[in-house]
């Protein structure tokens, strides 16, 4: 076995961690020194498979940056997860693979040599071929107008180095899932138009199948207040599988995840917003897209308890919680207390989430 000086990116880790080598089966292998798992492009997809990591369909993303380092970190991250990675240090390189590869998105630099990112982007999206390619802006420039000048260059999303992976990979999720809705809403390709031979009268023509998204995704419509007091009326997209329970990801399940902003596809000229989970006040859902996992009754019991609950900003609210447990240990007060961060509250016609930091009263109601 032979030390290596060199650090790699960890993907199980999600570090850059010190690596070693040792032969395996006549191969050389470099492994993490903290958790032993491959960090070789070649072994990741194998290792992803055998700890049951879902993989999404085979989708190429173009990473440019003229850091080999952080090509590298991206590529492992996003090797691990399925993706087919391109990779290229400039911009007119990026250019050239985009035309040959054609990929699904682009992870873009700003501040490279030469051509920058914004330059780029904007000969992306003026060439017609490449310019229905989602590209995402990764960058380490501190431009209070970053966003602005992003989306004036054509490009997407914009996210500031250093970006937490997950992070990374759900604003990649998003924008592929958007590129695709489009894709399905605006078909670029017309029919060539034939002429029948005389015949029979043709049966029905069927729709055309729609294209599988990129991801294994579901658009959900809501609402969000925020302190600011904004409302932004706008989808997030959820996963169809979690492993926390059986079923879809839910709302709720999005708003107390470890991530601290949240992604919301908008209507109109801003196509997504990140949302400080932090500042959230209240989310409403259709209750028909929220439903809670189904639990047995013979495991636990459920007790149902309108109330009415007063938020920070004055605004009352009334509905029902739903709670769970053993007999003699659904207490309300119980429940309020091992809630996580956003209390589900179920209204007339929609789910309530609100934050337990802006709930200044609960009050019980008769039944």
């Amino acid at each position: 076995m032979e030390e290596r000086s060199a650090t790699e990116f960890c993907p199980k880790c999600q570090l850059v961690q010190p690596t070693f080598e040792f032969s395996e089966d006549s191969r050389t292998i470099r492994r993490c020194v903290m958790c032993g798992f491959p960090v070789e492009s070649g072994l990741v997809l194998e290792s992803a498979d055998a700890l049951g990591v879902p993989s999404p369909p085979d989708v190429k993303i173009l990473c440019v940056d003229d850091d080999p380092l952080i090509l590298q970190m991206n590529g492992d991250i996003l090797r691990f997860h399925g993706y087919t990675v391109l990779t290229a240090l400039d911009g007119q390189s990026a250019l050239d693979l985009a035309i040959r590869e054609r990929p699904a998105l682009v992870l873009l630099d700003i501040m490279m040599p030469g051509m920058d990112g914004f330059e780029v982007c904007r000969r992306l999206k003026a060439d017609a071929e490449l310019k229905s390619i989602p590209v995402i802006v990764l960058t380490a420039m501190t431009d209070p107008k970053l966003n602005v000048r992003a989306f004036d260059a054509g490009a997407e999303l914009a996210l500031r180095k250093p970006s937490a992976p997950a992070v990374v990979l759900r604003t990649i999720e998003a924008a592929l899932a958007l590129a695709a809705s489009k894709s399905v809403a605006l078909p670029d390709v017309v029919p060539e138009v034939v002429t029948a031979p005389p015949g029979p009268e043709p049966a029905e023509r069927e729709p055309e199948i729609e294209p599988d998204l990129t991801v294994p995704v579901r658009p959900v419509p809501l609402i969000v207040w925020t302190i600011d007091g904004a409302k932004l009326d706008g989808k997030v997209f959820l996963r169809l599988h979690v492993e926390s329970h059986a079923g879809p990801e839910t709302v709720q399940d999005r708003l107390n995840d470890p991530d601290l902003f949240l992604t919301i596809a908008l209507p109109g000229d801003t196509p997504v917003v990140f949302v400080n989970k932090i500042q959230v006040i209240r989310v409403d859902v259709s209750e028909d897209e929220e439903r809670p996992p189904e639990i047995p009754e013979s495991l636990v019991g459920v007790s149902i308890e309108p109330i009415r609950v007063q938020l920070i900003n004055g605004e009352q609210l009334s509905g029902i919680v739903r709670i769970e447990g053993p007999a003699g240990k659904r207490r309300l007060s119980d429940f309020l207390n091992t809630q996580p961060a956003f209390l589900p509250l179920k209204g007339t016609d929609r789910l309530h989430l609100l934050h337990k930091r802006f709930i200044a009263r609960v009050m019980p109601q008769g039944s």
